[in-house]
């Protein structure tokens, strides 16, 4: 049996449009981390560039293709998570070193969401939890992200036919089962 007929693999964007709700003691440059499972409690980190606190728009777009066995995949695509993390660094420099990045609110999206959509896109703000308490009215902030999964070509018809027969079965136009029933599917003919 050769030792590839069981992989698969399929392209995700990660897209950082701009931030909201920054408040910032001093002036400093922003930027997002972002951590992806790679499989066997393994991370990948990226980072986004660096912006000035003042401006807070990214428009930043990152390509991964993964590539693993089905089962890896599909776990990483219904179970998996990326982490964002919203942080500051000053622009002082010691010794002709930046300093440490600071913190500022992290926040765990799953890969199902981008499942709610047919188009297996989503684009929203996600809200950072922060570790210092706000005041009254002062709202924590927020980073607006896309995720997109694009399968190879071959199998994006197999998801559609795959989507339009569970409709069918159960009368659902935006089902999560749906779509991850159609991603397995189209997972099964990638290879």
């Amino acid at each position: 049996m050769d030792k590839f007929q069981d992989q698969t693999a399929f392209s995700c964007e990660l897209r950082i449009s701009r931030a909201r709700n920054v408040e910032v003691d001093s002036k400093g440059s922003l930027f997002v981390r972002c951590y992806v499972s790679a499989g066997d409690k393994n991370k990948v980190r990226f980072e986004s560039r660096e912006i000035s606190s003042s401006n807070m728009v990214w428009n930043q777009s990152l390509s991964l293709d993964c590539f693993g066995t089905k089962e890896t995949m599909s776990n990483m695509l219904l179970k998996g998570t990326l982490v964002f993390e919203l942080r500051w660094r000053s622009v002082i420099r010691f010794f002709g070193r930046t300093g440490k990045s600071q913190l500022l609110g992290k926040s765990e999206v799953p890969w199902k969401t981008v499942f709610e959509s047919s188009t297996m896109d989503t684009e929203r703000w996600v809200v950072m939890e922060t570790r210092k308490s706000l005041a009254d009215g002062v709202k924590p902030p927020a980073v607006q992200i896309g995720m997109k999964v694009k399968v190879p070509s071959q199998a994006t018809a197999k998801t559609v036919k795959l989507n339009k027969s569970c409709e069918d079965r159960c009368q659902c136009r935006n089902c999560l089962n749906c779509e991850l029933f159609a991603l397995d599917g189209a997972l099964e003919f990638s290879c």
